[in-house]
């Protein structure tokens, strides 16, 4: 990898670093509100249950929302504020506080889930900089099913990064503005489904997206 790539790829990745901070610090409030209007529908027992799961996984975003498919399970995982996301339907959570061979075996899943999402951002190399989320859910009937969420700049942007750099051209006092980006979800009911999923992202075929306004400067002076 030349110079040129390697600050390419460098400004990738503190973008998608910032971007993502970005929307974690302000969807905090709108999942905690999501959360919260969840358990008013939880018995008192389901309530300490996920108390107890949020103190126990520091890292990990804990949802509790009914849900009918993927897509609606990926909007709520999109929320997270964490390293991880789970996403756990009420009816399954009650079976958990309940029966505690029901919450073993989920447990079991959880902590399985995480280790290898870890492992696995960890084999996918320079990839690994597009994750913005990961995350699992499990439905009502205790099915499994992992998430990513991927996020990168536009060709056409990386290569106006790439130019002002060979160039050392400046805009707007020491910065270049972010016009666009990629972004995409992809959902599996494996980890190594997941990693060959990230894997064979074709970003050619994803469309533009405007970034958040408040995050689309990169500083040339770093």
């Amino acid at each position: 990898m030349n110079g040129i790539s390697s600050y390419g790829a460098y400004l990738s990745n503190q973008y998608n670093n910032s971007i993502t901070n970005n929307q974690r610090t302000n969807s905090t409030k709108q999942t905690q509100a999501s959360n919260d209007k969840d358990e008013v529908k939880l018995s008192d027992r389901a309530k300490n249950l996920l108390k107890e799961l949020r103190q126990t996984y520091g890292n990990v975003d804990f949802m509790v929302a009914s849900y009918s498919s993927d897509e609606e399970a990926d909007t709520y995982l999109s929320r997270g504020t964490k390293d991880f996301s789970v996403l756990i339907d009420p009816e399954e959570l009650e079976k958990m506080a309940s029966d505690e061979d029901t919450k073993k075996k989920n447990l079991g899943i959880i902590d399985e889930a995480m280790g290898k999402l870890s492992d696995m951002k960890d084999k996918l190399g320079d990839k690994k900089d597009e994750v913005t989320r990961l995350g699992v859910s499990i439905d009502k009937n205790g099915t499994v099913s992992y998430f990513a969420e991927l996020e990168t700049l536009s060709e056409k942007q990386r290569e106006r990064i790439e130019e002002a750099k060979e160039n050392k051209k400046e805009e707007e006092g020491g910065y270049i503005q972010s016009s666009r980006v990629k972004r995409t979800k992809v959902t599996a009911d494996s980890v190594d489904g997941l990693f060959d999923k990230i894997n064979n992202v074709d970003w050619s075929k994803i469309k533009e997206e405007k970034p958040d306004p408040e995050m689309n400067r990169f500083d040339f002076s770093i």
